[in-house]
């Protein structure tokens, strides 16, 4: 699964991930501070009715809803495929929750609104979203994709195959000569990795997800293949890298740190991801990565 934010940020990985992602501490916190300011200003006091117990449980199930339909909706592009981006999802989930909540409010004896209020309800509904989304795109989601073994990083660092395979042209006689010279004498050497012929030492980072497995490359792009990891490992050269974890492959070169966090050991690689590493693999993962990192 796929999520686009609107600041160019991306959450990529597994149903099982993104689930632990809502369960995150700070996600919940965001959730809590957001549904705190609405209480604290009272934006919807005008239209609410006077119950408190009414004002607190409309408010509450609102958030609910909203949360609800923002999950359905990137549950619905997981199914069909497709990358999940943030403004549409957030656009459908305000139009749900306006109508649960005043909905809500009449039934309870709240004030019905006209179509202008109707409009400045939504604005506002969309306007404070937003600004919780960015919160959340800006601030939060690159440690919660961290500790949940998702990845998060501009979309930007995303290119076209195309794109990626593209070699600029030398501006030079000189350096096309260069090139050439280096080229004759190194020849990358390519593997079949579940259909798709990949260059070795492109070949940074492997992870299993669901029927699939992203496969990270050197020039920052994921290549998404259906299949198996132990498949993709298979085509790999032994000394090419280690897996460390049953949903990861890390490239010798593309270490960069060594550590151990609060939920165990870690590799960082070039790109700034993190990858777990499993505890029944840590003692020769970690005495792997120490030995390349030292040798580098």
């Amino acid at each position: 699964m796929h999520i686009v934010f609107l600041n160019g940020n991306e959450f990529k990985g597994s149903w099982q991930d993104f689930m632990r992602a809502l369960r995150h501490p700070l996600f919940v916190a965001l959730i809590l501070g957001m549904t705190g300011i609405v209480f604290l200003l009272g934006p919807y006091d005008h239209i609410l009715p006077d119950a408190v117990i009414a004002r607190v449980l409309i408010v509450v199930s609102s958030v609910c809803v909203y949360i609800a339909t923002a999950v359905a909706w990137v549950a619905q592009s997981r199914r069909w495929a497709f990358m999940a981006f943030s403004f549409p999802t957030l656009l459908t989930a305000v139009m749900v929750t306006s109508l649960w909540g005043v909905n809500m409010s009449v039934a309870a004896g709240g004030q019905a609104i006209d179509a202008m209020q109707w409009v400045q309800l939504i604005a506002f509904n969309i306007v404070f979203c937003v600004v919780g989304e960015l919160v959340l795109a800006s601030f939060l989601i690159e440690r919660i994709a961290a500790e949940t073994g998702m990845k998060a990083r501009p979309i930007l660092a995303y290119g076209s195959e195309e794109a990626a395979r593209f070699v600029p042209p030398a501006a030079t006689e000189i350096a096309a000569k260069i090139a050439t010279e280096i080229a004759a004498e190194i020849v990358p050497e390519w593997a079949d990795i579940l259909g798709e012929k990949l260059a070795i030492d492109h070949i940074w980072h492997i992870k299993a997800e669901e029927h699939y497995v992203a496969v990270g490359l050197r020039c920052g792009r994921s290549v998404l293949l259906r299949g198996r990891l132990a498949d993709a490992i298979a085509q790999l050269p032994p000394g090419a890298g280690m897996q460390v974890h049953r949903s990861h492959w890390v490239a010798v070169a593309a270490l960069a740190k060594v550590w151990r966090a609060r939920e165990g050991w870690r590799l960082r690689l070039q790109t700034g991801h993190e990858v777990p590493i499993a505890r029944n693999r840590t003692v020769q993962a970690r005495d792997w990565a120490t030995a390349v990192l030292q040798g580098k």
